[in-house]
């Protein structure tokens, strides 16, 4: 047994420093001051009401100036100290005075049931023990957010209670005794599980603030780190969009050789036939003009090309009136030697008239990606007779424009990947693999549309589906 309570006191004494008391519960203690003053005001001023007439003047007058004036310093002492900071010496110091304060308090009441116990006939001593009884179970909520303070008031009064109820000497005041002896060691106990909640619910208020300090710092920095990830995605997207345009650029190079060959082969015939008959002194007058139409035709043809690839080539900062048999057509223009050139097909069925506002360049530059991809398939894979066809159509709510082919479609395992970024299958043609990713973030992120894949009868069939205005 007396081990166990030596055990319980070193314990007690590790984990309760002066120093380390937290400023939550100084202050929940200086809350509670007025409170705990008005119930020890109430409770001598019942003692010395009672008890005027049977106790010496001489014990009782300077007990009562000593307990009335008890309250009154600790309201005196904690206006002192709710305004100024807890630091470790402050902390200390108001602890060792209310400690102080508290063992002087104690052992008044204490006295006051030794006093009761000689001088004043039975049942005063029923009296005392109400309010003692009442103002330590009172100090339950006054008194233990500050262990060490509820401890020098508690044990004194309540030991010195015991001692009086012994002095009756008749088994009722043993008995009664003995419940003040289980009430010194039980309550405490609890006192101190108390205390020990006050101390975990200002751990937990303290990590609450700090998560919260925290969150409110995260939330801050957020919205700026999402902005700059927002524009580095954005610039990000537009180097990828410029790396893809140079790529295509240097297929339409390819293109414009194509297309340039043949009318570039006519004008030096016409020249060369023209240069051989004044050679030969056969100028004809006639001969003559017709060359000079077929040069000037040949040359608007070569100048209408450029203009052609320029204005495919040319930055779009505004929407636009297209319709998807002018984008068709449009992007016939330029690709469509170079198909024909390889013997590809092209079917077309144009039903879709409805003009709509858009980017037709961008929409020209991912109908052209998506034609430059079945070009280079068919060569790849040697298709025999190559197909593509072309078809745009109306609904209610939106437009469509189908390319499909009869290359055979795309390997199960590569069509979820297809849109991806990096994500190729031209080994053999040293494909970027951005093309199709950034046809399908103009087709969705610019010109709010779709642009989805599926495989079909044939080959793949790729679908641009716009909104109606």
């Amino acid at each position: 047994m007396v081990p166990a309570v030596f055990d319980k006191i070193e314990g007690f004494r590790k984990h309760y420093r002066l120093a380390d008391c937290y400023d939550e519960l100084i202050y929940l203690f200086i809350s509670v001051t007025h409170k705990s003053s008005i119930a020890y005001l109430a409770g001598s001023f019942v003692f010395v009401w009672f008890l005027y007439d049977v106790i010496p003047l001489s014990l009782l007058i300077p007990w009562a100036i000593i307990q009335f004036s008890y309250p009154f310093i600790r309201l005196y002492l904690a206006h002192i100290y709710k305004n100024i900071p807890m630091t470790q010496e402050i902390k200390i110091r108001f602890q060792y005075q209310h400690i102080g304060l508290a063992f002087i308090a104690g052992i008044m009441w204490g006295s006051a049931s030794i006093m009761c116990a000689v001088y004043a006939p039975s049942p005063y001593e029923y009296m005392v023990l109400t309010v003692i009884v009442g103002l330590t179970s009172g100090s339950l909520i006054t008194l233990s957010s500050l262990y060490p303070v509820y401890l020098a008031f508690n044990f004194p009064a309540l030991f010195l209670l015991m001692l009086s109820f012994i002095l009756y000497g008749d088994s009722l005041h043993y008995a009664i005794a003995s419940m003040i002896g289980i009430f010194i060691v039980i309550v405490p106990s609890a006192t101190w599980n108390i205390n020990r909640s006050f101390k975990h619910a200002v751990e937990l208020n303290r990590l609450y603030a700090h998560s919260q300090a925290q969150l409110k710092e995260i939330n801050a920095s957020l919205e700026e780190k999402v902005r700059e990830e927002v524009e580095y995605n954005r610039q990000k997207d537009q180097q990828m969009l410029a790396q893809s345009r140079l790529a295509q650029m240097g297929e339409m190079i390819s293109m414009i050789a194509h297309q340039w060959r043949q009318p570039l082969s006519a004008i030096i015939a016409t020249t060369g036939s023209m240069s051989v008959k004044m050679q030969l002194d056969e100028y004809d007058e006639g001969f003559m003009e017709e060359g000079l139409k077929k040069i000037n035709m040949y040359s608007q043809y070569l100048s209408t090309t450029i203009s052609d690839f320029r204005n495919f080539f040319k930055q779009e900062k505004e929407k636009d009136i297209t319709s998807f048999n002018d984008v068709v057509l449009g992007t016939l223009q330029i690709i469509g030697n170079s198909l024909e050139n390889q013997g590809i097909i092209v079917e077309t069925y144009l039903d879709a008239k409805v003009e709509f506002h858009s980017y037709p360049n961008e929409i020209k530059q991912v109908l052209l990606n998506l034609l430059k991809n079945a070009q280079d398939m068919f060569f790849e894979q040697k298709v025999k007779e190559p197909r593509i066809i072309i078809k745009t159509e109306n609904s209610d709510d939106k437009l469509s424009l189908r390319i499909c082919d009869n290359g055979g479609g795309i390997a199960d395992e590569n069509i979820e990947y297809i849109f991806d970024p990096y994500f190729t299958t031209k080994e053999k043609l040293d494909g970027t693999g951005l093309g199709l990713y950034m046809s399908k973030l103009i087709i969705e992120d610019h010109c709010n549309g779709t642009l989805s894949v599926s495989n079909e009868d044939e080959g793949a069939c790729f679908t641009i589906s716009l909104p109606q205005d």
